[in-house]
């Protein structure tokens, strides 16, 4: 509604549109004031930010926090199922058939995977697990990471979109490419001579099997990623040393993640994002499918959210005045 009202030039509709794709996986017409507020004041104002030791060092930053306050982060522990007595979480199962108590279980799993794999149907309210498991899911992606040789690369940048028709939509799968080059920020993520680089687009769960026409459909569906490399590398095919190629199944996989969606494509008006709550006594849910919504920041905030909803206030503010 406030573009429709105030933004009439068909391209800057478009470009909001776009920004608004990239962080949220919707148009502007999908996505809340607040993050395109947010999102159009961080072009204006700063520069690209990355984290120096990529990913990872993100990654690490969070077990410090956690393990400073008396956390653990087991890995290899996969959960199969949360555990739920006379109505409320009593902990979690993992494979091996290892039980873990706990009077609060929070999981940062989609609603769809926490709903249907992590629970039993009878553990929830069927009214509401049948309205939560119909919320709308945005694509999955295609990835291409690539390890190339950056011999007379050195004007490099390390972060583009390429758009590849603007007469096609741009949500439409292969249209809207995003490519990252982080090595051109940190030397230390490629060795030395090389650069490491990823490109992904939205691409449907549809469709895709692991039969024995699987490699080649995963050759087809990269093409448009490789067109839009070749847009900043026009060499880039002579320079490969490294090819990954993800799809959809990849996503699902790895990240355990139901049809490998990038999250609910919950449009303002059309729903309302879940909270932190679940009507199960101490079991909280995180991540994209809660609110504030899809994309880091909003993810971040969705821990911060249900922290602050287990935290007695008091403690809170103690703790705000002791670290401020």
């Amino acid at each position: 509604q406030i573009l429709n009202s105030t933004v009439q030039d068909p391209w800057v509709r478009r470009l909001i549109d776009l920004e608004c794709f990239l962080l949220s996986g919707l148009k502007a017409d999908g996505t809340v004031a607040p993050e395109v507020a947010f999102m159009l004041g961080e072009r204006d104002r700063s520069v690209v930010d990355y984290p120096l030791g990529g990913s990872e060092a993100i990654i690490d930053a969070l077990v410090r926090g956690l393990t400073r306050w008396g956390g653990q982060l087991k890995l290899g522990a996969h959960v199969e199922k949360i555990l739920i007595e006379k109505g409320r979480v009593a902990g979690v199962q993992l494979r091996r058939n290892q039980r873990v108590t706990a009077p609060i279980v929070i999981s940062n799993a989609t609603l769809w995977d926490t709903y249907t794999h992590l629970l039993d149907p009878e553990d929830l309210p069927k009214t509401y697990r049948q309205e939560q498991l119909s919320t709308p899911a945005v694509e999955s992606f295609m990835h291409l990471h690539l390890g190339i040789r950056a011999d007379g690369l050195e004007g490099l940048t390390g972060h583009h979109v390429v758009v590849h028709s603007d007469d096609v939509d741009i949500t439409s799968p292969g249209n809207t490419c995003m490519i990252s080059i982080p090595s051109v920020w940190d030397k230390s993520l490629a060795p030395e001579g090389y650069h490491c680089l990823h490109a992904y687009t939205l691409e449907s769960f549809a469709g895709w099997s692991r039969d024995g026409e699987y490699q080649d459909r995963k050759s087809l569906k990269s093409q448009p990623l490789y067109r839009a490399v070749e847009r900043v590398i026009p060499d880039i095919r002579e320079r490969i040393v490294l090819e990954l190629v993800g799809t959809p199944l990849t996503h699902s996989h790895y990240l355990r993640r139901d049809r490998g969606t990038y999250g609910p494509a919950i449009a303002p008006g059309q729903g309302t994002w879940p909270s932190c709550h679940t009507p199960i006594l101490g079991l909280y849910r995180v991540g994209d499918s809660t609110l504030p919504g899809i994309g880091v920041p909003a993810v971040a905030a969705s821990g911060i959210l249900c922290a602050n909803t287990l935290v007695p206030a008091p403690i809170v503010l103690e703790f705000l005045k002791k670290y401020q």
